[in-house]
């Protein structure tokens, strides 16, 4: 019994740390901080598109997708930033949704944001992404490709 509640309070310090330090590298929209400027960053597709197949529903919409650090090989460095932004057809302004990809100690932390009136709030995260980005795996873990 005493190993379950050190357990539970020590999973509780864990999350409790990650999540204070989610809120302090946030920035004003809500998005992290380490994605700031990446409409300025390399676009790894040609041109805007839109998924089909069994994937598309996940991020419907046109979709730019921008790389902080280009690849090294056929993976990216430690420290890169993935940044998938989303909008529906027709719709003009700051991108509906917008999916982050951070490489650290070369695995992928995934997380996703959706626009709630200015600010961007998490729509999804962690295993859920990384489930299916499972099928990029040839392309360290990245569907498009450049």
């Amino acid at each position: 019994m005493r190993a379950r509640i050190v357990a539970l309070v020590t999973a509780s310090a864990l999350a409790a740390a990650v999540a204070v330090v989610a809120v302090a590298s946030t920035s004003a929209s809500g998005l992290p901080s380490y994605a700031k400027g990446y409409a300025k960053w390399q676009r790894i597709n040609k041109k805007p598109f839109t998924s089909t197949g069994p994937l598309s529903n996940a991020h419907s919409g046109v979709k730019n997708v921008y790389a902080s650090k280009k690849k090294v090989g056929k993976r990216y460095p430690n420290g890169t930033v993935i940044v998938k932004t989303i909008q529906p057809r027709g719709r003009k302004g700051a991108p509906f949704q917008v999916a982050v990809m951070r490489k650290v100690g070369g695995n992928w932390r995934y997380i996703e944001y959706q626009l709630a009136g200015s600010r961007y709030g998490v729509l999804a995260q962690g295993a859920l992404c990384q489930n299916c980005h499972a099928a990029a795996r040839a392309n360290d873990y990245v569907f498009t490709k450049r």
